[in-house]
């Protein structure tokens, strides 16, 4: 069974062969609509709205369907998809996948591995001007 690990939400799901990833995302409770109105989105007519758009990465590149036409669009409503970015409407799992959601959706979780300290760390530990 294909896994999905959605990296700003730290959530691993497993998904069934052919599954599509809005579909799984929807299972799993990650939110991939940002935006004004996250509810407000295509449906029934996958492909049309492009709210959906992740990055999505895999050691092995038949994880996942190529790219459909609805995604290779040149005139998009919210910009072209290009690259490793993808509308999660159209990508079916055939294996294990790493995604990475728009900001603006729930917080990301700190690094463990990160040494840079945060701003507020940063700030807090300037002097005072004198």
């Amino acid at each position: 069974m294909p896994k999905v690990d959605f990296e700003r939400e730290g959530i691993v799901v497993e998904a069934r062969p052919g599954q599509t990833l809005l579909e799984v995302a929807d299972a799993a409770g990650v939110q991939l609509f940002r935006g004004m109105w996250p509810e407000l989105h295509c449906k029934s007519r996958h492909g049309w709205c492009n709210r959906c758009k992740v990055w999505v990465s895999s050691d092995a590149p038949e994880a996942t369907n190529p790219p459909t036409d609805k995604e290779k669009g040149r005139l998009r409503i919210n910009g072209r998809v290009r690259g490793s970015m993808r509308l999660a409407c159209q990508v079916e799992l055939r294996g294990d996948v790493r995604v990475q959601t728009r900001a603006g959706g729930p917080v990301a979780r700190p690094s463990l591995t990160s040494s840079a300290p945060g701003w507020k760390n940063a700030l807090s530990n300037r002097k005072p001007a004198e």
